[in-house]
């Protein structure tokens, strides 16, 4: 089993963030994990300063992102941190106490992060390390929901059903927007 460490500095989580990220761990298959030394949960003041190396073209300050994939150093296994108050930065403290959406918001970035441990360890699944990642961040979280909230699954065909039409549209008409404004181009 992974190490979880919480290292915080004058920050404190929301009671159930490490019992969300060890429940998370144990729902993914042994390979995929096997290597990883720890996930350290911390707050953007603990980071520290500086910025990422170059993701699709830009840097970005640390203290603004979710979490970070640490490959093996010297001697050392690759680790996971995880910036617990970026993560949770834009969710209703109501929501966070709603155990499915709690999951939902931290598999987001865990499982993000764990594509990256994927990339090194078993190859990747698309061109690009971000793109890679993203496409195990899904691949992880779908099989995850699949097995621990089966008994939604009839529920989402009924909400497809009923509104999959509408979100369609949506969809369609900001893209047709977005491609006849120039934006894209």
């Amino acid at each position: 089993m992974i190490t979880v460490v919480e290292d915080y500095k004058d920050y404190r989580p929301p009671d159930s963030v490490r019992r969300t990220i060890e429940k998370l761990l144990s729902g993914l298959p042994e390979p995929y994990h096997s290597g990883l030394e720890s996930v350290v949960l911390t707050n953007a003041a603990a980071v520290g300063r500086g910025r990422t190396n170059r993701i699709r073209g830009r840097k970005y300050y640390r203290r603004d992102c979710r979490g970070f994939y640490h490959s093996r150093g010297e001697g050392g296994k690759p680790w996971i941190e995880i910036i617990v108050d970026n993560v949770i930065a834009d969710t209703p403290p109501t929501a966070i106490k709603v155990p499915l959406i709690r999951e939902m918001i931290f598999a987001d970035t865990l499982f993000h992060e764990v594509g990256h441990h994927l990339n090194a360890t078993l190859g990747t699944l698309a061109r690009g390390e971000e793109s890679s990642a993203e496409r195990w961040r899904k691949r992880l979280a779908r099989s995850y929901f699949r097995k621990r909230y089966w008994y939604l699954s009839p529920l989402l065909w009924v909400f497809q059903a009923l509104f999959g039409r509408i979100m369609r549209r949506k969809i369609e008409a900001v893209e047709r927007r977005y491609s006849t404004d120039g934006r894209n181009a």
